[in-house]
């Protein structure tokens, strides 16, 4: 790893080889083919075993939500980028990562009812596989996705393959205007950022928000100084903690408001 360029690491992903690959299969249409089954972007994305994938899968059929009734449309995620597909009693064959993601998709339904009109917030946004899963099921007004550049353009051109029921935009940080959304979403991505970082989307996005869906993790470096679960308590009003699935690390779980 460059080591100058690490001491001005954002995030855990902000890694060099993370975003420059992201950049090289965002212009060379033989790397995007294959993309979701690269080592590089697996050390960061869709490396949930198929073990993990049936916890998701366990959780979201005692979800009150009825979001596998939509199981086939959410496949349609895995048609671009060829990645690692499993057999799933009673669903088929699907990704475990995009089992997350639908898993996600009924803690969201399950918690705020309909997400229709609303204006949502993503900040980490890996492909944009949350994105197109969301805006599969409900009629969303607007989706902003924030990340890297290079993270954004490679989104950008996964999105791009398929029609979608909400206006899309793509901001980086410094892009990013302070808004009032209905719901801000991060998996993991908030919480692997330095807390210089974490404050600019606190005061931007985070605790403007009127409902918000975060799941946390704690294996930032200690130089990151990353705000702790306790700490996000005590910050965002009225957030409650609710126990995560197919988790990684002991103190993983999601935050919710």
């Amino acid at each position: 790893m460059n080591k100058k360029y690490e001491t001005f690491q954002t995030s855990i992903t902000d890694n060099f080889d993370y975003p420059e690959f992201c950049l090289k299969a965002s212009l060379d249409s033989s790397i995007f083919r294959d993309f979701r089954r690269n080592e590089i972007y697996n050390s960061a994305l869709e490396h949930d075993s198929f073990e993990q994938g049936q916890e998701y899968l366990e959780a979201i059929k005692k979800s009150p939500s009825n979001v596998l009734s939509k199981i086939d449309e959410f496949r349609k995620n895995d048609r671009i980028g060829n990645p690692r597909v499993f057999d799933y009693e009673g669903i088929g064959t699907i990704v475990p990562a995009t089992l997350r993601y639908i898993k996600i998709l009924s803690d969201l339904e399950s918690e705020f009812g309909s997400l229709d009109n609303f204006n949502i917030c993503e900040l980490g946004v890996g492909y944009g596989g949350m994105c197109r899963i969301i805006s599969s099921y409900f009629n969303v007004k607007s989706y902003r996705l924030v990340d890297l550049k290079p993270v954004l353009l490679l989104a950008q051109k996964y999105l791009d393959h398929y029609i979608l029921n909400t206006t899309l935009s793509y901001k980086t940080m410094n892009e990013l205007p302070k808004e009032n959304y209905d719901l801000v979403i991060s998996n993991y991505a908030f919480t692997e950022m330095r807390r210089e970082i974490q404050d600019v989307y606190l005061e931007k996005v985070v605790l403007s928000a009127k409902k918000g869906y975060i799941t946390y993790n704690e294996i930032n470096p200690e130089d990151f100084n990353s705000y702790t679960k306790e700490e996000l308590i005590k910050i965002i009003p009225n957030i409650k903690v609710i126990e995560e699935v197919g988790i990684l690390h002991h103190k993983d779980c999601i935050l919710v408001w």
